[in-house]
């Protein structure tokens, strides 16, 4: 699968990483939002993916609103 990793300096694209390094790079950015295929999903929910079926996963630094 392809993994993103966005930042604020741009961003990094790992191919053809297996389901453990993508969850060890979701563990080093405990900050970041985690998408799979497109879909947000919370760090809870990550062991109940199903990895042979992600296409994309795309780590986003959170984003934080107000005024």
């Amino acid at each position: 699968m392809l993994l993103k990793i966005l930042n604020d300096t741009g961003h990094t694209m790992l191919e053809s990483v297996t389901q453990q390094e993508v969850i060890d790079q979701i563990n080093e950015h405990p900050t970041h939002w985690v998408f799979v295929d497109g879909e947000m999903v919370s760090r809870q929910e990550i062991n109940q993916v199903s990895w042979d079926a992600v296409e994309v996963v795309t780590l986003t630094q959170a984003i934080v609103g107000g005024y």
